[in-house]
Parts: C-alpha cells; sequence; structure tokens
C-alpha cells in the first residue's frame, strides 16, 4: 500500500510504501507521475483579454450541444455568451480610449510646437533690446537660466504665464510685431493647458477601462476554468468531445514534431526506401508521395510504427516528392521536408 502526501522539508510530492511493517518515503515514484503528467496535454486558459475571445468562442458550441447531456449547469452556455459579449464591448471600448488618447497626445504634440515656436520668436525679437545671452532681464519673459526654449509642458507653460504678464504690462512691445501682444501669448497658454488637461483625462479613461477590461476578462477565465473542471470529471481523457469545447484532450500527448533525416533512395526501377531516426512522442508514422504531373496534392501511403518504410509501384519515368509525417494520441505532426526521387524504365536500366 502507498500513500500520497507533499514534504513540509523538501516540498516535493512524497509517496509513502507501507512494506513489511517498514514504512519509508519515496521520492522516484512520484517524479516519475509527475514526468508523466508533463507529457500529456496541459488545457492552459490564457491571460489574454484578446485571446479570451476566441476561446471561449470554441468552447461555447461544445457547451450547447453536450451541456443537458453532461449534466454542466443549465445556464453555463448562456452565462459564457454573455461573459463573451461583455467582454467583447469592454474591450471596444478600452481600444476606442486608446484611439482617444493617442489623438489626443497629439494635438498636444502640436500645441507644444505652435508653444515653442511662438517663444523663440519672442526672444528673437527682444535679443536686440535686451541681451544676447542669458541674463537676469531675460526671467521676465519666462527664461529660467538659460534661453533654451524647455520641452516639459509645465515649464512652458510657467514659461507662457510669465511672458504674458510681462507683455500685458508692457503694451508697447507689441506695436510692431504680433508676437509681442499679451492675448497671443495667453491664447497660446490656453492651447497649451487645455490639451494637457485632455491628456490626463484621457489617460484617467484609458486606465479605468483597461481595468473594467481586465475585470471582465477575469470574469471569462473563471467559468473557462470551471467549464475545464468540471469536464475532467464528465469526460474520458481520450473523449473526443474535448475538441467540441475547445480543449486538448486531457490524456493526449502533446503533437509529436516533424520527423527529421529522413533518406530515400531508388530500389530498383520503381520502388522507393525511406528510412528515419525516431520522432520523439511519435506513436507510429504514416507516409505520403506525389507522383509530380500526376497528383494535385500529397497522397496517403500508409502508416508504420517501424523506422523505414517501402513505397512500391511506383510509375516509371517519374518524379516522385515523398515525405512522413509523426503521430500519437495528440495528434499528427506536419509533414517531413519533401525529398523527391526519380523512378526509371525497365529499359533505361539496360
Amino acid at each position: 500500500m502507498f500513500f500520497c502526501k507533499k514534504s513540509v522539508v523538501t516540498g516535493q510530492h512524497e509517496v509513502l510504501f507501507e512494506n513489511s511493517g517498514q514504512v519509508g518515503w519515496k521520492l522516484s515514484f512520484f517524479a516519475a507521475f509527475e514526468s508523466f503528467l508533463g507529457k500529456i496535454m496541459k488545457n492552459t486558459i490564457t491571460s489574454s483579454p484578446l485571446k479570451l475571445i476566441p476561446q471561449i468562442t470554441s468552447a461555447i458550441p461544445g457547451v450547447l450541444k453536450y451541456g443537458a447531456v453532461l449534466g454542466l449547469p443549465a445556464n453555463m452556455g448562456t452565462s459564457m455568451q454573455a461573459k463573451k459579449g461583455a467582454l467583447i464591448a469592454s474591450d471596444g471600448s478600452y481600444e476606442q480610449a486608446r484611439l482617444d488618447l493617442r489623438n489626443a497626445t497629439a494635438a498636444r504634440r502640436l500645441a507644444i510646437r505652435k508653444v515653442r515656436n511662438h517663444i523663440r520668436a519672442v526672444r528673437e525679437l527682444v535679443k536686440p533690446s535686451l541681451t544676447p545671452k542669458y541674463s537676469q532681464a531675460w526671467e521676465a519673459f519666462g527664461f529660467v537660466g538659460s534661453l533654451q526654449v524647455t520641452t516639459r509642458v509645465s515649464n512652458l507653460l510657467m514659461t507662457l504665464t510669465k511672458m504674458g504678464s510681462h507683455l500685458a504690462a508692457n503694451p508697447d512691445l507689441g506695436a510692431d510685431d504680433p508676437n509681442l501682444v499679451a492675448t497671443k501669448t495667453r491664447d497660446l497658454e490656453t492651447m497649451l493647458m487645455t490639451a494637457n488637461t485632455v491628456v490626463n483625462q484621457k489617460k484617467g479613461t484609458l486606465q479605468r477601462l483597461l481595468e473594467a477590461r481586465a475585470a471582465k476578462a477575469e470574469e471569462v477565465r473563471y467559468i473557462l476554468r470551471e467549464l475545464s473542471s468540471a469536464l475532467r470529471l464528465k469526460l474520458d481523457p481520450l473523449d473526443s468531445r474535448w475538441v467540441e469545447f475547445g480543449f486538448n484532450k486531457v490524456g493526449a500527448r502533446p503533437t509529436p514534431d516533424a520527423p527529421t533525416g529522413v533518406t530515400a533512395v531508388l530500389l530498383g526501377t520503381n520502388a522507393i526506401s525511406i528510412r528515419w531516426p525516431a520522432t520523439p512522442r511519435a506513436e507510429h508514422y504514416r507516409g505520403w508521395k506525389r507522383v509530380v504531373g500526376v497528383d494535385a496534392e500529397m497522397v496517403f501511403v500508409g502508416s508504420t510504427s517501424d523506422l523505414d518504410m517501402l513505397m512500391e509501384e511506383l510509375p516509371s519515368d517519374s518524379e516522385v516528392e515523398v515525405a512522413l509525417s509523426a503521430v500519437n494520441n495528440g495528434g499528427e505532426s506536419v509533414r517531413s521536408t519533401v525529398l523527391v526521387v526519380r523512378t526509371f524504365s525497365g529499359e533505361s536500366q539496360k
């Protein structure tokens, strides 16, 4: 007899074997069991809200078709459709908010460009009456520490505020140039402040909608996990109905990789011998051929659990494409690299 528990010391699962009155903890048994679990199919519920939409879409038909037969909750199909719709709507609102923020940010960039151009223009117009290099006299126009024109919105607004106040107090400066009129500076200040406020508002909206979408996505994940757990109790691990819920068969192994290292040689005039090394997870192999100019696509030849195959009675004087696929209870791999072998007629061998 054996019992299973998780060790407080090692954190590993251990198996308690009882044999002839002696009790011992054995790690190897459960290590092998965990290794086996790692080789079978898993049904992962995605964390991506966008990928959840097709995942729940794939699950709904199975629930509607088999829900009553399997004894799933009566309203599960309806609930899944509602949660899917809510996630789609929430994602649509989020994407619109992203677009709105992008547009608002572009409008703010344009406002910043206009403001910086205006500040540069005022700087150049005032230079002849002040100093060509920075001095404290420039502080009245909002320049602090240098004549560089900042790119930060907060600093630009501070510059515009001081500049507007100074120009308003000295209206004679605008007699010769409209850039030196206080109203233009204040209009640009209002424009930039408004554009910056809109961006901040859009950021807040986007964050709220992101959180709302995450909540809807979690509802979808929860009901998909609920469905997966219920199916584990109601379906055999290799039941074909798993795929109708958009899930992998939990007892199936991962699909093998395509066979590699395949060789094909002509035997006689119209037979091809194919050999290959073993493919991990493959239980058997399927052979495929296409006679160039005759077959529109690859034709199935046969299956084998060996590591060689003979294709016989091929048409003479033809180019034949051959390939392999690896198969297990989890499915079939893509085909191997196509090899081309040319057959001969009996006369050409003489």
